[in-house]
């Protein structure tokens, strides 16, 4: 099983970061870039979550005799989906740290159709920050990439485990 969730979850968490990397190379990071960088994201975390069917299938038909158990087939989706979230997490801690210190400024910016620098644009940042603005901060902002991959593969999980799971059947006497 270990061998499984390792393979199957070193591949989600290159998904979960490959595509939006590749995808911020092709067309950038600035405003007019955000729709597309959302569909390809939440794209490959969907892409990569999906891996936990596969995932619980190699190992019900080559690791254990054809059978795998609701139990097992979670414990299988859910590790994979930790991998994924904590993949996607760092991500997104070096992306808004390092790659682009002002992402979270300009992407509210853009959403709330403000320009930075102004002074509407400032006091409503500003006002967001002090009243729950947890998203922006990065701490809140790699919790929830953790918590929106992991939450997208236990929801897999659960359904992969629902159609995977097989009842081992007792020898005849």
């Amino acid at each position: 099983m270990k061998k499984v969730i390792k393979k199957y979850g070193f591949i989600a968490a290159a998904i979960c970061v490959g595509f939006p990397v590749l995808s911020s190379i092709i067309i950038g990071n600035e405003s007019d870039a955000y729709g597309i960088g959302e569909i390809v994201g939440y794209s490959s975390i969907v892409v990569a979550m999906s891996l936990v069917y596969f995932a619980m299938r190699t190992f019900r038909d080559k690791e254990n005799d054809g059978h795998i158990s609701f139990g097992q087939g979670m414990k299988i989706g859910s590790m994979i989906a930790v991998f994924g979230g904590i993949a996607f997490g760092i991500y997104n801690l070096v992306f808004v740290t390092i790659i682009d210190p002002e992402f979270n400024e300009k992407y509210f910016a853009d959403q709330m159709g403000l320009e930075r620098g102004t002074e509407e644009f400032q006091t409503q940042f500003t006002e967001l920050m002090e009243t729950g603005g947890f998203m922006y901060t990065v701490t809140g902002g790699t919790l929830l990439m953790f918590f929106t991959v992991f939450l997208i593969g236990f929801v897999l999980s659960v359904v992969s485990s629902l159609i995977l799971k097989t009842e081992k059947t007792q020898p005849a006497l």
